[in-house]
């Protein structure tokens, strides 16, 4: 499912199952839909935080809603922050599915993500 998504470019809200751009919110949202995983439903509040920059409330709100994982594991989630941005992406066959702000969906080794942090839901 995901492997079409691959190259979609970063755009707010969008579904990348339409095929035009990808959130990634809504991105790991399906994958983590299509593996049975739990996780609580996505709020459109959600995405307007991320959307106005609230990346403090954003992460809090992250933390409360998932555990700590000490590695990496299939559907484990990361939030990231960068200096003027925020993003989330789901572990999937083995890397780290997320969408880069300029080069758009990537999926990346799980071994070269050795500085991310790895949650899952509660």
């Amino acid at each position: 499912m995901w492997h079409r998504w691959i190259g979609l470019p970063h755009e707010f809200r969008a579904d990348p199952n339409d095929g035009q751009g990808a959130d990634c919110m809504i991105m790991t949202w399906h994958v983590l839909d299509a593996a049975d995983v739990p996780h609580p439903e996505l709020d459109a509040e959600w995405l307007d935080m991320a959307e106005r920059g609230n990346y403090e409330s954003l992460a809090m709100l992250y933390r409360g809603l998932t555990i700590d994982l000490s590695a990496a594991e299939e559907y484990a989630v990361t939030m990231f922050r960068a200096a003027d941005h925020i993003g989330i992406g789901v572990v999937v066959d083995g890397g780290l599915l997320h969408v880069n702000r300029r080069k758009g969906v990537r999926w990346i080794p799980v071994e070269r993500c050795k500085k991310m942090k790895y949650r899952r839901f509660k």
